[in-house]
């Protein structure tokens, strides 16, 4: 190349792509110039939802990164397919399909672990109660050793407060 301007090597030779080129992408679900920034926003929107607040704590971040990429895939793809069935002939289309059903699977399997479709999030939210309930359990157990050992004060029949 001299200065700047590309000359071809040998004839037929094409040009380079330019910077920022969408020629040899087709549905992007490989690429991460496509989907990070469709993940982030699917992350950035469920961490705003009071409803969801547990998935806050950094613990759940790989999950929720692995969630929100088969979201974005699932999306990507289901695009590129459109609304029809398209030629199950041609080796692409069948390759979108397949590479969609297996977004799709991971996608139902991140919702149903991080409690975001209807019956996890009851799953959840009976767990965590039952946590609680323990944890109170645990809790008046050990105030009733305490009690027992003489480091706490006996109750007193007849005190009502």
């Amino acid at each position: 190349m001299a200065e700047g301007k590309w000359e071809p090597a040998f004839d037929g030779q094409r040009p380079p792509f330019k910077p920022g080129h969408e020629v040899s992408t087709r549905h992007g679900a490989y690429s991460p110039r496509k989907v990070d920034p469709l993940a982030t926003e699917l992350v950035d929107a469920l961490l705003t939802d009071d409803g969801a607040a547990y998935l806050r704590a950094p613990a759940f971040r790989p999950a929720l990164w692995a969630w929100s990429r088969a979201e974005a895939q699932t999306q990507l793809l289901t695009e590129y397919l459109g609304d029809t069935i398209g030629d199950l002939g041609d080796e692409k289309v069948r390759a979108a399909y397949l590479l969609l059903h297996r977004a799709e699977t991971r996608a139902q399997t991140g919702r149903a672990r991080l409690g975001l479709d209807p019956l996890s999030r009851a799953r959840l939210g009976k767990d965590v109660a039952q946590g609680k309930a323990a944890d109170a359990a645990t809790i008046m157990a050990e105030l009733e050793r305490l009690q027992a050992a003489g480091h706490l004060p006996a109750d007193e029949e007849g005190d009502e407060s």
